[in-house]
C-alpha cells in the first residue's frame, strides 16, 4: 500500500509539473512546448532539492519503461501522410540524421568533459 501511495505521489508531481508548464506557456503566450517548461521546472526543483529523486523515480521509471506505447498513435497518424512523406521524405530523413548526429556529438562531448573532471 505504501508503494502505491509513493507511486501515485510521484505520478501526481510529474503530471502536475507538466500541467504547470502548459499553463505557463498558455498564460505568457510563449512559443515553447509546455512539457519542455515542465521539464525545466522539474530540473530546477530537483537541483534545489525541493523535490527529491526518490519521490518520482518509481513513477518515472514506469513511464520510461512503457514509452514505446506512447508512440503508437504517432506512427498510426503518419500513415495518413503517405503522399507528404513521398514528396518530402528525403529532406525529412536528412534533417533527422543531422539532428541525431548533433545530439550524439553534443552528448559525447559533455560526457567526455564530465569524465575528465572526475
Amino acid at each position: 500500500m505504501q508503494l502505491l501511495i509513493k507511486w501515485m505521489i510521484g505520478l501526481s508531481l510529474l503530471f502536475g509539473l507538466s500541467w504547470l508548464g502548459n499553463w505557463i506557456v498558455a498564460t505568457l503566450a510563449w512559443n515553447v512546448p509546455g512539457n519542455v517548461i515542465g521539464m525545466v521546472l522539474l530540473l530546477v526543483l530537483l537541483l534545489t532539492k525541493v523535490i527529491r529523486v526518490e519521490w518520482i523515480e518509481d513513477s518515472a521509471g514506469f513511464l520510461t519503461k512503457h514509452l514505446a506505447f506512447f508512440f503508437i498513435p504517432i506512427a498510426v497518424g503518419l500513415m495518413s501522410y503517405g503522399g507528404l512523406l513521398k514528396a518530402e521524405g528525403v529532406p525529412l530523413f536528412l534533417a533527422l540524421l543531422t539532428s541525431l548526429a548533433v545530439g550524439l556529438t553534443v552528448t559525447a562531448l559533455i560526457a567526455g568533459r564530465r569524465g575528465d573532471a572526475s
